[in-house]
């Protein structure tokens, strides 16, 4: 498997799937054996025998108009025009997201170029992308599509003409290896809330308000750069940025209950924030949304609560909070639903079927 960096090394001459990352590639990745989460672009790498390849910050006055572009529209176009240049030596493209699937769609289109491309969608009902594809139907050009909630799945049907057949849901991963349960049960004294990603945390601040608990919030996304937080914040409240995942580990394995509040969207925000707990094996309460409804089962693998409200929250944190039979129960639950599909091994097997299916076309 070769790992390439678009602008930094020369892409080789193969014949094997091309997998497109939308963030770049971390430096300095562990060991598969190291204590950290394993990457699901490299897992999938390594199971296709294909190359992985993430734009970077470009010198040349071409790069610094593309990312002036992908400023406005969001998506890689640096990533997407250093491809399309070496498509013709892969026999299969994967795109982790719209973002570098629809600029590379349409320089495959320009350029006349057929070789099948695998999306992985998030949030194809996006505004931006309702108007891109009335204007431009590039996803007609979409061999196949990864949907990670239902709702997206039947939106990509019914909403954007895909076929059935062109599409799939399957559920996002963890990685259970890394996120698992301590060998002996622990409980800490503190509400643990992870991530950025369309997160209401004003409706938890005022849920858990006098109730004088103690609130960790963990608030970093690779995807959202923006998350509001009011400046004064209660005693009771401690705000953590950018942390390591074994110190996030830690956090979720010390605390007595996870709390992932979302503003209502019809996509899978909070997703890896909701899995991670459930890996954990702790007792989750989330926001019931479109895109969560498929990973959690009210009452069985977690608690559910409406959108913005605050009320409605506080009920079930003082419901779960002193019940430690409720909670393990919860826990163990989840941690088997984990296991039994929602993770990193179930996710790239079944992406990497995709790929190769999409190949042999």
């Amino acid at each position: 498997m070769a790992t390439i960096t678009i602008n930094q090394k020369e892409t080789q001459t193969v014949q094997a799937p091309l997998i497109l990352v939308s963030n770049p590639l971390r430096e300095n990745l562990p060991h598969p054996t190291a204590d950290a989460p394993r990457q699901d672009y490299l897992e999938i790498a390594r199971l296709l025998d294909g190359d992985v390849v993430s734009s970077e910050m470009g010198s040349s006055l071409g790069g610094r108009f593309l990312r002036r572009l992908e400023q406005h529209t969001r998506l890689n176009f640096t990533e997407a025009f250093g491809v399309a240049r070496e498509l013709e030596a892969y026999t299969a493209v994967l795109s982790t997201s719209e973002k570098v699937a629809i600029p590379l769609a349409a320089m495959m289109a320009a350029k006349g170029q057929r070789v099948p491309h695998v999306v992985i969608a998030h949030r194809l009902s996006s505004r931006f992308k309702q108007a891109l594809f009335r204007l431009w139907p590039l996803h007609r050009s979409f061999t196949h599509v990864v949907c990670l909630c239902r709702a997206q799945a039947e939106y990509a049907v019914q909403e954007m003409g895909l076929p059935e057949t062109a599409v799939t849901f399957i559920p996002d991963k963890v990685d259970h290896r890394f996120f698992r349960p301590a060998a002996a049960w622990t409980e800490g004294e503190y509400i643990l809330a992870v991530g950025q990603e369309r997160r209401d945390y004003q409706t938890l601040l005022q849920a858990v308000a006098g109730t004088g608990l103690k609130l960790v919030i963990v608030a970093s996304s690779l995807w959202s750069k923006d998350v509001a937080l009011p400046e004064d914040r209660a005693a009771n409240v401690t705000v953590l940025h950018n942390i390591s995942s074994q110190r996030l580990r830690k956090l979720y394995a010390q605390a007595r209950l996870v709390v992932t509040p979302l503003f209502d969207v019809p996509y899978a925000a909070g997703v890896n924030a909701v899995l991670e707990a459930m890996a954990m094996g702790k007792p989750l309460i989330v926001t019931r949304t479109a895109g969560i409804s498929d990973y959690v089962v009210d009452d069985v693998t977690g608690v559910y609560t409406p959108p913005e409200n605050p009320p409605a929250l506080r009920r079930q944190i003082l419901r779960l909070w002193p019940d430690a039979a409720y909670r393990r129960r919860l826990g163990l639950n989840a941690r088997l639903a984990v296991e039994d599909g929602m993770n990193l091994d179930s996710y790239t097997r079944r992406i990497t079927q995709l790929v190769l299916a999409a190949s042999s076309m």
